[in-house]
Parts: structure tokens; C-alpha cells; sequence
């Protein structure tokens, strides 16, 4: 309800020029707490001080509090970890051993080992130990998974001959290289905690100039939450455990082993990350998988005689288990390789029944998601995206998996589609742009991008975004290369640039966001703002902080937007309801498009539905997040809102007047300003 005429307007601060969504309060992090962000525009600073023009003095302090954490996140310690001495504490041995051991089945970590690879062989060639690559023979290749061709037979395969356990120095040994921390990739419902991974590489790849004698194993587990009814909350000691790495009081040999016992042994209440159900046994795409990066085609590793010169190749297997006792089974079962659509289907000559529907129907349903991201950690496709579509395998030199090749520059009924949907949305991408960003979610484009048809190394993908894909070192984003260790002192394994300069930086965003913020104010838990008028959903391609906003469609004029009761413990309390708020730039009225306005309530203090500021749309830079902040709250409101106990009750509403079906609308981190 309405307790005051909403003809009033408050002032509305703006994002300045052309920055991408979010980066003033990037920039303002940066300053306040030595997070290292993604880098900002000249035009974001102000001239001194390197905090946003924009800032009233009082804010600075106010972002200071909301934000100051214990120390800083160190990426290279809870993020991404390379140190070698820690990571010598982890062997594909004992990897292979716990699996094992947990499924109960009499396999030697060497039978394993040698099963995953035989799946590169023919099966008259292979060791019948599971399945081989031409299990499935479709036309035009000697094999297949999930219906689409694949590299059959590969050199990889003479892997399973060789025994990497008899010489840990031999250059058929495989050395941990990387230990990463994925909570960033965990749902907004909680319903896992994200992916936390060990990667495994061939020690002939650490020889200096060994370019066709490399492959990876990369272990990437998806752990459950064991108390999804909490959301991403559950999540908590895990974000905590972390964090916790970056305390520059803790020696390099307690972080060593507080990672061993995370890894093997699991927290207190949550199951190891190793473990059989990890990696593939749950379908869908939180299950976890097992994937391989190889290059192997040197004659030291194809035996005699040679196989033909094959490329750099990804593929995903799920390790499935069943039974027990002398029943019990595991096995490396090669899969579809997940988020990389078929490159035949952007053909559109193509008249494959799978293309005529991904055309027509399955990729088009994409772009809206596609498109709406403005930070290339954010791209990702619909959830439901049909797994009939993805690749068998995805590969890095030629044209096997290049979309730019298949999808051509005419004229065609999908660039048409594309373009109808931009349109529709108000979108400035083009439809190659949105091409590109499929791409770059694929195995081979995220680890190799390239931005045309003939794969050109001199010409970048082209996102439409400010920060740009830089291609690996090469091909892979964490390498078998050791350096320097800096912060840990030692040595280290390399990364890539894109993980320094574009990964590491959002994921310290999403640990510092969730460690700090309110889930509340941040639209963080899908369900718990309601409305009975409009259609509300999180959204985590539009951001300005944590991993989601609220998405707000608004079919009719008038739509309430209620929270839940919250608490303001630990929340800074201005006098100013602050947010971040989107405008579709598609408007059916733009000379109209509506007001904002917002209404808190404190039944405890004896506030209900207070009317607490307007703002009027029309006047808004549409297209990107604008920073709105409604007029003064009264002195018994803030009081109310900072009283000791704090205050369990309160309730925000904002009530969207617009133009019927001028959304979508995005919100995001509400905060209490000066």
C-alpha cells in the first residue's frame, strides 16, 4: 500500500560513461580493502584519491566497515594454489587408491590409470578393462559419444601400456600442479557447493620445449551441501576454510596439511572432495566429471608404428560405480563434453534433425542469457539446455570446434533469429558476438580462443565485453612449468593471464561478497523476495555483486517486490535506502517509462510500510545498473534500524508503477547509505 503520493523524485547517482555494470563499486572495493579486482577505466576514478567521484565523504567509511575483512584474499592461496611443495603432499596414486577403496571393487590405482586411457583405443586393440572409442561407429568417423565423431583411435591410448606409479620421477609420471576452489561455480538455491578440483600433469611436459608430449588429468568435484535447506549458506564452512588460507599466520605446512585433510579426509560434517559420488555418478550438471587436456603424438609415445598427427583434444568422463562385494564396478565412462554445443549444428546448410532444432528453437532460447552478462565469468547457457547437443569431445587446433566456421557471415534463419532477439531486448551485440560467447564456454574456446573462421591466432574473440579473453599459455590455463614462488617463496606452477588478470579477480568478488554481505539485500536466495504481481527470478548473467540479482517482470502497471524479515546485525545503517537498479532499454513507452518507489517496515519500533523515497525511471540511462538512492529516512527510522539488539523485522517493499511488460527490471545490493 501507499502511504505517500509518489509524484516526488530523489536524486539518482549513476555509473559514470561507458563502464561495465559494477565497476565503480569494484574500484571502491579495490581502495578499501586491497581486494584485487577486475581493472577499471581511468573515467571511474576520481582524479586523487582512486575512490569514485561519485562517493559522499561519509560513504567511504561506511563501504570501509561493510567490507573490511580480517586480512586480505590471497588468490595464489584460496583460490587457485600452485606451490610445489604443497602440492607434492597429493599423488594420482593415492587419488585413485581413496576411489577405490570407496566403491569396494579390486582394481590397483594402476588398472584404473590404464582403463581411462584404453578409452582412446579401438577395442581390437585395447585392454578390455571398459569402454573404447569405437564402441559407437557413426558415419564419417571410426567413433563416437553422444552421437557426435570423435578422434578414434589417439595416441593418448598407449598410455595404458605404461605405468606411471613405477618411477615418480620417469616422464610418464603424472605431478599435481593445481588445487582449485570453485565455490564461485555453486548454485544460488545451494543446492552443492560448488566444484573443487586437482589437476594432474605428465611429467615429460615439464621438459622445456616438450610441446607434443603433454596431458593432463583434472579431477573436478562437485561437493554436496549437507544442508541444502540452509542455500548457499551451508555452503559457509567451506567459504570460511578458504579464506582461511590467505591468514598470513598460517605456515606454509599448515596450509599443506589443512588441504591434504579437505581434499581426503573432508570437514567436519561435509564429505570429502575425493569421493566416488563426485565425479560424474549424479546426471545432470552439478554431477562433477573427470576431463583430460592431452597433446601426445610424439614418437616416444605412439609407439611403432606412429599413429597420424593428431591435435590438442579435450574430453569428460563420469566415473560411475555399482554393486558391491565381487559384484562391485568402476569404471571411466567417456561422456559429453558439457556447454560445448556441436559445431555442425551452427551449419546452416545443415539438414541434421539435431541443427534444424537448434536453430529453430534450442540456441535461440539462449541468447537472452547469452546477452545479458557483462563480465565474461558471467556467460553461461539456460539451465535445461538439451544435452543432446553437446560435442563428444572438443579440440584446440583446426576447424573441429570452431563456430565461426560452421555459423559463416551470410545470411541464414539463425543470424536472423539472433538479431530478432537482440532487437527485442534492446541489445547493441551483434549476432557473432553471441556466437563468441558460446564459444568461449566450450573446452577448446575457453582454453584457445579465436575470433574467426580460419582460427587465426592474431585475431581475438570478440565478446562485446571490456575485458578480453586472452588465449592460454598455450592452450592450457594452468601449466606444468614451474617458476618462482613470490608470496610462498620456492616454486610454483604457472597460470595463465586469463586466470590472473580475468578469473581470480571475480572469484575473490564471490568469496569476499558472500563472506560480507547480506543475502537478502544481495537477491542471493532465489524465493525470498515475493510479489503477487510481478515474476520474479534470480539472475546471475546481470550483476553488480555476489553471483545473482532479482529479475523483475513486470506484466501489468502496479508490482509489489516484498522481502522477507531480516536483520540489520552487522550491516552498516546510513540514512538512505540505496540500490542498483537496471532498466530494460526496450520500453514500449519511452517517454514514459514509470517510478521506483520503496516502503520499510519495523513492527517491532512500530514502523509499518513507511514511505521511504521515489524515483522517477524515465530519466535513467537504461541498459546498464544505475545507482539509486531514495530520500532521507527519518531519525526514529535509522535509530530503529541501528538499535542494540538489532532489529529481526525488517521488511523493504518496492513498488514498481510502469508500463505494462517494460522489464525486465534488475535489483541488486541494497544497502543502507549517507
Amino acid at each position: 500500500m501507499f502511504s505517500k503520493p509518489s509524484s516526488s523524485s530523489s536524486p539518482v547517482r549513476s555509473h559514470v560513461g561507458s563502464a561495465p555494470a559494477g565497476a565503480l563499486r569494484r574500484a571502491r572495493r579495490a581502495a578499501l580493502v586491497s581486494l584485487a579486482m577486475l581493472p577499471v577505466s581511468c573515467a571511474d576514478l576520481s582524479p586523487t584519491g582512486g575512490v569514485p567521484a561519485d562517493l559522499a565523504e561519509g560513504d567511504t567509511a561506511s563501504a570501509a566497515q561493510e567490507l573490511s575483512l580480517a586480512f586480505p584474499i590471497e588468490g595464489r592461496k584460496s583460490l587457485v594454489v600452485t606451490n610445489a611443495d604443497i602440492l607434492s603432499a597429493f599423488t594420482l596414486k593415492d587419488v585413485l587408491q581413496q576411489l577405490i577403496d570407496q566403491a569396494g571393487v579390486s582394481l590397483t590405482p594402476l588398472q584404473l590409470f590404464q582403463q581411462l586411457m584404453d578409452t582412446n583405443r579401438k577395442a581390437a586393440d585395447g585392454l578390455g578393462l571398459g569402454p573404447n572409442c569405437d564402441d559407437v561407429v557413426i558415419s564419417g568417423s571410426d567413433g563416437s559419444i553422444n552421437g557426435w565423431p570423435i578422434d578414434c583411435p589417439r595416441a593418448v591410448g598407449f598410455e595404458a601400456d605404461r605405468d606411471p606409479f613405477a618411477d615418480e620421477t620417469a616422464d610418464n609420471a603424472y605431478v599435481a600442479t593445481t588445487l582449485s576452489n570453485r565455490f564461485d561455480l555453486a548454485p544460488p538455491d545451494g543446492a552443492n557447493c560448488g566444484e573443487y578440483r586437482v589437476i594432474f600433469a605428465r611429467r615429460s611436459g615439464m621438459t622445456p620445449g616438450a610441446f607434443q608430449l603433454r596431458n593432463f588429468i583434472i579431477f573436478e568435484a562437485r561437493l554436496p551441501n549437507p544442508t541444502p535447506s540452509l542455500g548457499r549458506e551451508g555452503c559457509r564452512p567451506i567459504v570460511d576454510f578458504w579464506y582461511g588460507l590467505s591468514d598470513p599466520s598460517k605456515s606454509l605446512a599448515t596450509r599443506k596439511d589443512a588441504l591434504h585433510d579437505f581434499y581426503f579426509d573432508g570437514l567436519p560434517g561435509f564429505e570429502p572432495v575425493i569421493h566416488i559420488d563426485h565425479y560424474g555418478q549424479n546426471t545432470g550438471p552439478f554431477g562433477g566429471q573427470i576431463r583430460t587436456n592431452e597433446f601426445l603424438f610424439a614418437p616416444e609415445v605412439v609407439g611403432d608404428p606412429p599413429v597420424p598427427f593428431t591435435t590438442w583434444n579435450l574430453r569428460e568422463f563420469r566415473l560411475l560405480h555399482s554393486g558391491s562385494g565381487t559384484s562391485a564396478t568402476l569404471v571411466a565412462t567417456p561422456s559429453f563434453v558439457k556447454d560445448t554445443p556441436a559445431a555442425p549444428l551452427f551449419d546452416p546448410a545443415s539438414t541434421d534433425a539435431r541443427a534444424v532444432t537448434f536453430q529453430s528453437t534450442s540456441f535461440p532460447s539462449l541468447v537472452e542469457r547469452l546477452a545479458a552478462a557483462d563480465d565474461i565469468n558471467r556467460f553461461a547457457f539456460e539451465p535445461g539446455y538439451p544435452t543432446t547437443m553437446n560435442a563428444g569431445e572438443s579440440q584446440m587446433i583446426g576447424l573441429q570446434n570452431n563456430y565461426f566456421a560452421t555459423f559463416g557471415s551470410g545470411t541464414s534463419a539463425l543470424r536472423t533469429s539472433i538479431q530478432n532477439k537482440l532487437t527485442a531486448m534492446g541489445s547493441t551485440l551483434t549476432p557473432d558476438q553471441i556466437v563468441g560467447r558460446a564459444f568461449s564456454l566450450s573446452c577448446s574456446g575457453c582454453h584457445e580462443p579465436i575470433g574467426d573462421a580460419t582460427g587465426s591466432p592474431t585475431v581475438d574473440l570478440d565478446l562485446g565485453t571490456t575485458a578480453t579473453l586472452a588465449k592460454a599459455s598455450p592452450f592450457v590455463q594452468t601449466t606444468e612449468q614451474l617458476e618462482s614462488d613470490p608470496i610462498e617463496g620456492g616454486q610454483r606452477f604457472h597460470i595463465a593471464e586469463a586466470l590472473t588478470d580475468v578469473f581470480i579477480p571475480f572469484r575473490k568478488n564471490v568469496m569476499a561478497d558472500f563472506l560480507l554481505n547480506n543475502p537478502i539485500l544481495g537477491f542471493e536466495k532465489p524465493g525470498a523476495w515475493t510479489s503477487t504481481q510481478a515474476l520474479l527470478s534470480v539472475h546471475t548473467g546481470r550483476a553488480v555483486e555476489g553471483i545473482s540479482s532479482l529479475q523483475v517482470l513486470t506484466p501489468g502497471s502496479f508490482h509489489a517486490i516484498v522481502s522477507p524479515n531480516f536483520s540489520t546485525a552487522g550491516l552498516t545503517i546510513g540514512n538512505k535506502i540505496t540500490v542498483d537498479l537496471f532498466v530494460s532499454p526496450a520500453q514500449p513507452n519511452p517517454s514514459w517509462v514509470g517510478n521506483l518507489e520503496v516502503l520499510i517496515s519495523i513492527p517491532s519500533a512500530g514502523i509499518n510500510n513507511q514511505w521511504a523515497g521515489n524515483v522517477a525511471l524515465t530519466p535513467l540511462t537504461r541498459g546498464s545498473f544505475q545507482t539509486i538512492q531514495f530520500a532521507s529516512l527519518s531519525t526514529a527510522t535509522k535509530n530503529a534500524l541501528s538499535a542494540t539488539p538489532a532489529p529481526t523485522d525488517v521488511k523493504l517493499q518496492f513498488n514498481f508503477n510502469v508500463t505494462s511488460d517494460s522489464g525486465p527490471y534488475y535489483l541488486d545490493n541494497v544497502r543502507f547509505e549517507n
